[in-house]
């Protein structure tokens, strides 16, 4: 049977790639600059305190990055249609896997300060630890952090090339070779990133395990990851780039993930956290005892109400997620509750007391919103804003939900 390919051409006044104004590509460097500054100063001035929000940051980006990869690898392996006339935004944000892998390599330079088996005399006089020892070293350590970054990093360019060469080529073989690549890289980044948030903040309390963390930190990644998008997609279509094709229904469908997503993050938080209560050992309650004590339950509590009550009584009507004034600020919400609940996870190993925010806990806030920001832009700029040779762009642009 003959292969037909469909073209459909974007209306003429569609630049062949999205011009920002300088001032918004000025604005965004210099948060990086200004972000940067705190980082070394940090470094210089308070190095055990800015690692872990180094550490915090550094996940975010790395987790923005991969959640709208697999945002786009799913959306090939589900034949999702909807989702083609706004893929280059969750594609140009892919490209943050490369910063942000870079970033967690060159986090390796502090490894001694955020890990306390890094130690050798921490593991000698530590029995449990020895155990650990053949997985948790830092020569295998970082071996493992370089392997993440590079696969990755690989998929997601085998992802968006692909995609942005059927622009050149509107060849329907191309939907078939990123359909394969994308179930090869689901399965790889549904191992990988449970091993690397096991790695990288499971093992920041070594004593401590939880067998679901990789799936709860998944579910909060690609819940932030699916906001972001959002948000990225809503500013477009409010200054006009995507006016013409983004209907209230591409909207509607963002909406819903971000409605089920965070309920299903919310359903992971209760049932690691049912399981340990229940079970009631010293090793496990450890970790919960900590985080609701001396300050930490407020957290907690913010945890809870930013990532899943303030989204499931937002999201709930379906106007809601028609909206974008609704859905624009209810995904900063959740892109706020994600950095909580990082915060949550990692800062209590070095905040035994109450938590305390500083410019040292700004500093690389500021420099991830900036890199992010600017990543993302300079992406959409080297390629279509409409993927026009794509066979499921008629289907997107008159999908009704």
């Amino acid at each position: 049977m003959a292969e037909t390919t469909y073209r459909i051409q974007a209306p003429a006044s569609l630049p062949v790639t999205t011009e920002f104004s300088p001032r918004a590509l000025r604005m965004f460097l210099l948060l990086v600059l200004a972000g940067s500054a705190f980082v070394v100063s940090g470094l210089a001035l308070d190095s055990p305190r800015i690692w872990p929000n180094l550490l915090l940051a550094g996940f975010y980006v790395v987790g923005i990055g991969l959640a709208a990869g697999f945002l786009v690898a799913v959306s090939y392996i589900s034949n999702a249609g909807w989702l083609t006339a706004i893929r280059r935004v969750p594609e140009a944000m892919a490209s943050n896997v490369y910063v942000g892998g870079l970033w967690m390599i060159m986090l390796l330079a502090g490894v001694h300060s955020l890990y306390e088996w890094s130690h050798t005399e921490t593991v000698a006089a530590d029995a449990l630890l020895q155990k650990k020892e053949f997985w948790l070293n830092v020569p295998f350590f970082s071996v493992r952090t370089i392997a993440y970054a590079v696969l990755w990093s690989l998929f997601t360019y085998l992802l968006v090339h692909t995609s942005r060469l059927q622009d050149e080529t509107g060849e329907v073989t191309l939907t078939l070779r990123n359909r394969a690549i994308a179930a090869v890289f689901t399965v790889v980044f549904t191992l990988t990133f449970w091993i690397a948030s096991m790695d990288w903040i499971m093992s920041l309390e070594p004593h401590w395990y939880s067998t679901i963390f990789g799936i709860y930190n998944f579910s909060g990644t690609f819940t932030s990851g699916v906001a972001a998008v959002t948000v990225a997609v809503i500013a477009l279509r409010r200054r006009g780039y995507l006016k013409e094709f983004v209907r209230d229904d591409h909207l509607h469908d963002l909406g819903k993930l971000l409605f089920a997503f965070s309920t299903f993050w919310m359903y992971i938080w209760f049932s690691q956290y049912l399981l340990i209560w229940y079970a009631n050992i010293p090793e496990e309650t450890a970790y919960f005892l900590k985080r609701e004590t001396a300050g930490w339950g407020t957290f907690t509590i913010l945890v809870l109400l930013f990532n899943w009550v303030i989204p499931f009584i937002a999201l709930m009507p379906r106007s809601a997620k028609r909206s974008e004034g609704v859905l624009l600020r209810v995904s900063i919400v959740v892109l706020v509750g994600h950095w909580i609940d990082l915060f949550w996870m990692i800062l209590p190993t070095f905040m035994p007391g109450s938590p305390s925010f500083s410019i040292w806990e700004l500093g690389p806030i500021v420099l991830a919103a900036g890199l992010v920001c600017l990543v993302t832009v300079r992406s959409l700029t080297r390629a279509r804003l409409i993927p026009v040779n794509d066979p499921m762009l008629l289907e997107s642009l008159t999908y009704h939900s």
